[in-house]
């Protein structure tokens, strides 16, 4: 058996939850795929336990004893499968999106506040019950709620009970090109269904005891102490985020910042955090030695630490991961037996899609594990290539290979997500990082002594001068050249991706060299799928109407062409115009727009504006036309289809100029700042005559793409 067989088979009999892991990971994933009913998983489960059953009660002989292994492995695998069809929310008999009520009287509980602002409260929310006919019904299901706050400002907090007088919409809203996607985000969480309420159709009526809610006093007092610091705001928003995960003082500059340098994840409390305690903990009490005594003493000191922070941070999904993972960590240091890493990672991870299936889709579990697996995998090997003679830069080493190995595996994922890549992710993160960790040992200090005279403004100053530097070094560094390049991929390249990884670490650290073969392949299919994609993005042509609900902001892309239509100069356009047209840009991987005015559309005369032609109201490009009427048109009929009618600007319609202009047209779309009884009666005469129509206001971004 050579060395690398050898080493493997070593790590997978000393990391025994890998083996259960990873085929109930597979079954949720199947069971995502091709949902099946209850009944049909509850019987595959039975029939594979009575055989897994037999099958472990037969005696065999030890070197027979791996055909165990395969019928434990499928009994998982069905598991994971039965598993994720009985948590499937919509599964549920009591959801409510099987009651259909058209508008009703709900009982809720805030499971978490998503954001709020001075008129608006987003969470979400957990149903209990229904009220129809005098009486409440039982009823279940999570949904996004959307609350305008009361005139005295209150703000509810998780855990209360709601009751709100609303109706459940299903999350159709379509995004603008690479815009936010809610439909995804909500869906990885388990919630398909939103939901609106003014400030007189909902009141808190109480309140659900959540194990948080032991340290909302301590945590309510360290946020009046930070104001009370005399920290600047910048700096004092930065500690909140670092230490509370509280973000909701951070600036949008400050956040971008941090986005375009590759160091966001320091300001969302997650592992990173916990560790950072984890660390100060075993460095504060390593004094007690390394008996057996010793380690259940600084075990319990830890565990207790842990659960307080991950209380004092609001008891967030990424601090609960993290904490449950170095809580094994501490759990098996306690113990006589060497801890396996690898085992403890796996086994955090089984808990916690067996506490819930649908985390596996979210995108910080995701990162968050393959962050951890790729530090627990490579960062020793690399590590060891090179053992610098000197102190610090050996720490430099040490972290820089920290942050490469983090990388390795959260790259095509993240590049995947975000459609770009954060160039100079490694000197920002060995600076960023490294202050964090002080930062927050610094924070967690002067929350102690800074009402001590002298001392206590002493250690507000030094953080202050860190917290400073950490915003000058990020904002340095996304503002480089090149800084945050779009990257554009799909899910066949994350998985060529993740090959061309692991088959060159193999190479590289393991000296493996058929791995070679592999990395060679994937190299291959890498630059044929990207070549497909380039040609297949020169061929396609698209038109949007962005998701705006008070005005018309409109797009047509020919291959990497992107043209906009808008009164503004492209330069001068309003930030969040100026934001849409960035994504929409990086996601496609277009070049600079090129504006044209509506007026320049409306004219007379037919004006080339790149690959495309507007004019008399019409915009045209080899594959889509596209008419825009409004109240200035004199609606006369079409002669030849159009693809695409776009209704803006406008407070009244009759039905016969709706059908002149309608008559010859393939898709109707209803502009944000169109009136509401044009908009009705619009939408009413497409009904009625089977016209594909789009409402801007209600249905969100308009994309017609053709090939």
């Amino acid at each position: 058996m050579d060395p690398i067989t050898q080493a493997a088979w070593a790590t997978l009999s000393r990391a025994p939850m890998l083996r259960i892991a990873v085929p109930f990971i597979l079954g949720i994933v199947l069971a995502m795929w091709f949902p099946a009913t209850v009944a049909m998983g509850a019987g595959a489960l039975v029939v594979t336990t009575i055989v897994t059953i037999t099958v472990m009660r037969r005696h065999v002989e030890f070197p027979q004893r791996w055909v165990r292994g395969p019928f434990v492995f499928i009994w998982f695998f069905v598991f994971g499968w039965f598993w994720q069809t009985v948590r499937d929310p919509l599964q549920h008999p009591l959801h409510f999106s099987h009651q259909q009520p058209t508008e009703a009287l709900w009982v809720m509980q805030l499971n978490t506040i998503n954001g709020s602002s001075a008129k608006v409260i987003r969470a979400d929310a957990t149903v209990q019950y229904l009220g129809q006919h005098d009486r409440l019904k039982p009823s279940n299901g999570r949904v996004m709620m959307t609350l305008l706050r009361h005139d005295d400002g209150s703000e509810p907090r998780a855990g209360d009970i709601l009751t709100v007088r609303t109706r459940m919409e299903p999350i159709t809203r379509i995004p603008d090109p690479g815009g936010f996607d809610r439909r995804s985000w909500a869906a990885s969480r388990g919630m398909y269904h939103e939901c609106f309420a003014g400030p007189q159709n909902w009141v808190v009526t109480g309140h659900g005891w959540r194990w948080s809610d032991l340290f909302l006093g301590p945590r309510t007092r360290v946020s009046e102490w930070l104001v009370e610091s005399g920290l600047p705001l910048r700096e004092r928003a930065m500690v909140k985020a670092l230490v509370l995960g509280m973000r909701d003082e951070l600036e949008g500059v400050q956040v971008d910042a941090f986005v375009r340098s590759g160091t966001i994840h320091i300001l969302a409390v997650s592992g990173t955090h916990v560790g950072f305690i984890y660390l100060m903990l075993l460095f504060m009490f390593r004094w007690l030695g390394g008996g057996h005594k010793a380690r259940l003493v600084r075990g319990l000191i830890a565990l207790l630490a842990l659960w307080c922070y991950a209380g004092l941070t609001g008891g967030s999904p990424s601090v609960l991961r993290a904490t449950i993972m170095f809580t094994l960590f501490t759990l098996a240091g306690m113990s006589r037996q060497r801890a396996s890493p690898l085992n403890s990672l796996f086994a955090a991870a089984f808990i916690l899609l067996v506490w819930d299936p649908h985390m596996l889709v979210e995108i910080g579990f995701q990162l968050s594990f393959l962050a951890v697996l790729g530090i627990i995998l490579f960062h020793a090997p690399i590590e060891r290539k090179w053992i610098p003679d000197n102190v610090w830069v050996g720490r430099i080493w040490t972290l820089s290979v920290m942050s490469i190995a983090a990388q390795l595996l959260t790259t095509p994922l993240t590049l995947y997500f975000f459609k770009a890549f954060p160039t100079y992710f490694l000197p920002a993160n060995l600076f960023v990082v490294t202050a964090a960790g002080f930062a927050v040992y610094g924070a967690v200090g002067m929350l102690v002594i800074f009402r001590i005279p002298f001392l206590g403004p002493l250690v507000a100053f030094f953080l202050m001068v860190l917290l400073m530097a950490v915003g000058h070094v990020t904002e340095f560094f996304s503002g480089l050249p090149g800084a945050y390049p779009a990257v554009r991929i799909g899910i066949p390249e994350v998985f060529v991706l993740y090959a061309l990884v692991i088959s060159t670490m193999l190479v590289v650290v393991f000296k493996w060299r058929p791995a070679l073969r592999i990395a060679g392949l994937a190299m291959a299919c890498l630059l044929l799928v990207w070549g497909y994609r380039s040609r297949a993005v020169q061929a396609e042509e698209r038109f949007v109407v962005y998701d705006d609900r008070h005005a018309l902001q409109a797009t047509m892309s020919v291959g990497r062409s992107l043209l906009v239509i808008t009164d503004d100069d492209i330069q001068d356009v309003s930030g969040w115009t100026r934001k849409k047209l960035d994504r929409h840009q990086r996601s496609t991987g277009s070049d600079d727009p090129v504006a044209a005015s509506f007026a320049t559309m409306a004219g007379t005369d037919a004006v080339q504006v790149g690959p495309t032609v507007m004019g008399g109201g019409r915009w045209s490009s080899l594959g889509i036309d596209v008419r825009f009427f409004t109240e200035d048109d004199p609606g006369l009929p079409a002669t030849d289809m159009i693809d695409v009618l776009v209704i803006h600007d406008l407070r009244y319609i009759s039905e016969e100029t709706l059908g002149n202009i309608a008559q010859h047209t393939r898709h109707v779309v209803l502009a944000g700042e169109m009136a509401w009884k044009a908009r009705a009666f619009t939408k009413k005469w497409c009904g009625e005559h089977a016209l594909p129509v789009h409402d801007v206001r209600d249905q969100g971004a308009f994309v017609l793409a053709k090939n």
